[in-house]
């Protein structure tokens, strides 16, 4: 497997989008609560978001080879998904620097700027699977792709604004607040296992209407990787019981530090998941 970079800026990017996409619906739901300081609860988060999104933006370099070459891509984003994709990435990286700049500088945060951000965010998600799914490679020319990039945006949204947000929602006393905002946490992470789930049982439909020649040799190749999804959905199945304790627990003595082990534990499954996807490719 040669795709080291592309699975790390596709998890890195997705984490990230997510991650925006959950501030935003955290101050949606509290935008009543005039004495609520967002700021303090969203200067760490933001700027570990812009982290990720930096990370990826690292790893897509590594993969285009040299960062001149992502503006060469760019003069064909009229016809190719690649160039949308490297466009829209850097739109959503710019806005996203923008979000914490601003949060900074005005010591408060802009909902407005967190939901274009989000709305950009999934932009790029489509660009980056309608990239596989135009491509001749059957289990990447599917729905699977799209499922499967849009269940990891909001199963690693969810549990990023947990391990961060959740427990800055601790650290300051708001135990209701935090409990509440993990639940819904657990409804959008149960949203993108599922989109997942549906997406796996329809990629051997797709398989036999394209090609079955082809197909069958996917299915071999997959053979040697049984293990490894096995245990990709074992890793994800704890996850999800983690989550659902920190949800319906009234446990708060590690809240922290097994949020963070949730975290840890989504990233493996994930990772898992994504160098299954580029192996099929490969």
């Amino acid at each position: 497997m040669n795709e080291w970079p592309l699975l790390i800026f596709t998890i890195a990017m997705q984490a990230a989008i997510g991650g925006i996409f959950m501030l935003w619906v955290y101050q949606l739901r509290c935008k009543d609560k005039e004495n609520l300081d967002m700021f303090n609860l969203f200067k760490i988060p933001l700027v570990i978001i812009a982290g990720f999104s930096l990370v990826g933006l690292g790893a897509s370099f590594a993969h285009l080879g040299a960062p001149t070459n992502a503006f060469n891509t760019l003069r064909h984003v009229g016809s190719s998904w690649m160039s949308r994709e490297i466009l829209v990435t850097g739109m959503f990286i710019g806005l996203t620097f923008i979000t914490a700049a601003w949060a900074f500088y005005r010591k408060k945060v802009s909902p407005w700027l967190l939901l274009v951000t989000a709305l950009v965010g999934f932009i790029d998600v489509y660009c980056m699977a309608a990239i596989y799914s135009n491509s001749l490679i059957s289990p990447w020319n599917s729905i699977h792709t799209f499922m499967s990039f849009y269940g990891t945006t909001f199963i690693l949204g969810s549990v990023l604004a947990v391990a961060l947000l959740a427990t800055a929602l601790y650290r300051q006393k708001m135990e209701l607040e935090a409990k509440q905002f993990t639940k819904v946490a657990l409804i959008i992470a149960m949203l993108g296992i599922a989109l997942q789930v549906i997406g796996t049982a329809l990629l051997p439909v797709t398989m036999t209407e394209v090609n079955m020649i082809e197909a069958s040799a996917i299915t071999e190749l997959l053979s040697g990787y049984t293990g490894m999804v096995t245990l990709r959905w074992i890793i994800s199945i704890l996850g999800i019981a983690l989550l659902f304790f920190l949800a319906v627990s009234s446990y708060k003595k590690s809240f922290a530090a097994l949020s963070f082990i949730m975290l840890l534990t989504f990233v493996m499954s994930e990772g898992m998941s994504r160098y299954v996807f580029y192996v099929l490719g490969s």
